[in-house]
C-alpha cells in the first residue's frame, strides 16, 4: 500500500528512510508431458510491500490533523491444514526481537510458539498496526479440494549488519501445524555429498548456506539441516515445489547458465529437501527446463529494454548530434569482454534468440547500440518496467520433437500494488537441438 503524502508533509519527511521489503509469491502443480499447473495463491502471499520509515508517516498523519497510527501490536491468520482450520495471532515478543504465535484449533485449544531470527538477522516487525499483514505471509494451496496440501506460514527476516558480504539480505523458515501443534519447517540440503565430492576433484561449490548435520526422519541418509532457506522470494513451481529466483552466470567461454533450485516438501513430517534440478535434457524435466530457458533469455533481453550493457568509464562518451536537430545524446563505450563490437554483440544475441526477434530487440532498443571508432557504444537508457505486472510462472507445457510450447500467467497488480488478479504471460517458445542448446522462437520480457 502506498502513503500520498500532502506536500508539506512530503517536503519535511524527505529525508526519512525508506526500508523496501517482499513476501513471496507461489504457485501450484504437476508437470508431465502436457502439464496443467494450478491457480495462483491469494494475493496476500505475493504482494510486494513498500514501507516508508515511521517519523515520515507520523509526521504526515499529523499535517493532514489525523491522529497517529497506532504501532504494531498483533495480527491474526487464518490457517487451513488436512480440513482442521486455525487461527494464528502473532505478536513481537517481550524483548522485542522475535515472535510470539498463539495457535487456536478448531477446539478452542490453545498453544503457543515462539520464533528467533538467525544470527545477524532480525524480524521483520511493523511499523505500525496499519501493516500488521506484513508481519508474515500465508500460502496457501490453490485447489480448495485438494486438502492434501497444507498452508504454509513464511516469516521472513533481514540482514542486521553488512560486514559479513556473503550473507544474503534476506532468508526465510517456514512454518506448519504437525500433530495438531505449529512447527517449523525442517529443510534439509541434499546437494551436501555433491559438494564434498566437487571439494575433492577441486571444482568449485556454488552453494553456501549455514548448515548443520542431523539425521532426517524418515530417511536413512545423513543431510544437513539448513537453518534458514537463504531467499525469501520463492516461486510456486509445483503443489508442493518451490523454486528461487534462478541466477544467470557467465561461462569462461561467454556461454550462460543457470542454476534451477528447489524445495520440495514433505507434508508428512514437515520436511523440506533443497536440490538442484538438472535440466541437460528437455524431455527429462520439462518444467525446469523451461524455467532455465526462460531465466536465460530475459538475462539477454534485459539489455534492449530494461538497462544497459555495464559501462564502467563514464567519461569516455561521444556526444551525437540527434538527426531531428533536438538534444543532442551521450553514447558510453560498452565494457563486456563477450563483445567488443556491435556485429559481435549481435551474433552472441543469435546463439539464443531467432533471428526474427534479434532484428526487432536491436530496432527498438532504448539504449541504440552502435559501433563509434570501431568499438561498441551505448545510451545509458532504461526502458520503463511495468510495475502493475509480477511474477510469471510457467501453467503448462507441450513437446512436440525438439519444439517446447510453454504457457505461461502472470500476476497482475492495482494501483496500491495488492495483487489483483492473473493475466496471460504469453507463450515462451524454444527450439530444443541437444542438452543445453536451445534457440528461442517466441519470447514477451516479462517487465515491460
Amino acid at each position: 500500500m502506498r502513503i500520498k503524502f500532502r506536500a508539506a508533509a512530503f517536503m519535511l519527511a524527505a529525508s526519512a528512510s525508506v526500508l523496501l521489503f517482499a513476501s513471496c509469491s507461489t504457485r501450484d502443480g504437476n508437470i508431465s508431458q502436457i502439464t496443467d499447473i494450478a491457480e495462483a495463491v491469494p494475493a496476500e502471499t505475493s504482494e510486494q510491500l513498500v514501507r516508508n520509515a515511521p517519523s515520515a508517516y507520523a509526521l504526515a498523519n499529523n499535517f493532514d490533523g489525523g491522529i497517529v497510527d497506532e504501532p504494531f501490536s498483533s495480527y491474526t491468520y487464518d490457517f487451513s491444514v488436512y480440513g482442521s482450520n486455525y487461527l494464528i495471532t502473532v505478536t513481537p515478543d517481550e524483548n522485542g526481537t522475535g515472535l510470539a504465535l498463539t495457535v487456536e484449533d478448531n477446539q478452542f485449544g490453545f498453544s503457543k510458539f515462539s520464533v528467533t531470527p538467525p544470527d545477524n538477522y532480525m524480524v521483520n516487525l511493523p511499523y505500525s498496526q496499519q501493516y500488521a499483514s506484513q508481519v508474515c505471509t500465508v500460502i496457501k494451496s490453490s485447489s480448495e479440494e485438494n486438502s492434501d496440501i497444507p498452508d504454509l506460514l513464511k516469516i521472513d527476516f533481514f540482514l542486521m549488519n553488512f560486514d559479513d558480504e556473503s550473507l544474503p539480505y534476506s532468508v526465510s523458515r517456514l512454518y506448519s501445524i504437525l500433530d495438531s501443534r505449529l512447527v517449523e519447517v525442517e529443510v534439509y540440503n541434499t546437494e551436501t555429498a555433491a559438494d564434498g565430492a566437487a571439494e575433492l576433484s577441486g571444482e568449485e561449490s556454488t552453494v553456501s548456506v549455514t548448515t548443520r548435520s542431523v539425521e532426517v526422519k524418515n530417511d536413512s541418509d545423513i543431510l544437513d539441516r539448513m537453518n534458514y532457506i537463504p531467499e525469501s522470494d520463492l516461486y510456486r513451481t509445483e503443489s508442493l515445489k518451490f523454486m528461487p529466483e534462478p541466477i544467470v552466470t557467465v561461462n569462461e567461454d561467454g556461454s550462460l547458465f543457470t542454476e534451477i533450485i528447489t524445495y520440495t516438501l514433505n507434508p508428512n513430517d514437515m520436511t523440506m529437501r533443497r536440490a538442484r534440478e538438472t535440466w541437460t535434457e528437455v524431455n527429462d524435466n520439462p518444467l525446469y527446463y523451461g524455467y532455465a530457458a526462460h531465466s536465460i533469455a530475459g538475462n539477454i533481453y534485459q539489455y534492449f529494454i530494461s538497462t544497459s550493457l555495464n559501462v564502467s568509464d563514464y567519461e569516455n562518451y561521444v556526444e551525437v548530434a540527434a538527426a531531428d536537430s533536438s538534444d543532442s545524446r551521450y553514447f558510453f563505450k560498452v565494457d563486456d569482454p563477450r563483445f567488443s563490437t556491435l556485429t559481435e554483440l549481435r551474433n552472441y544475441t543469435l546463439k539464443y534468440f531467432d533471428e526474427k526477434i534479434v532484428n526487432e530487440m536491436f530496432l527498438k532498443a532504448p539504449q541504440q547500440y552502435r559501433d563509434i571508432g570501431g568499438e561498441l557504444y551505448t545510451i545509458l537508457g532504461d526502458g520503463g518496467i511495468n510495475e502493475e505486472l509480477g511474477k510469471l510462472t510457467i501453467t503448462s507445457c507441450e513437446v512436440s520433437g525438439n519444439t517446447v510450447t510453454y504457457h505461461t500467467k502472470q500476476e497482475k497488480f492495482n494501483s496500491d500494488h495488492m495483487l489483483d488478479g492473473y493475466v496471460d504471460g504469453g507463450d515462451f517458445v524454444i527450439e530444443v537441438s541437444g542438452g543445453n542448446d536451445f534457440i528461442v522462437k517466441q519470447y514477451r520480457y516479462p517487465n515491460s
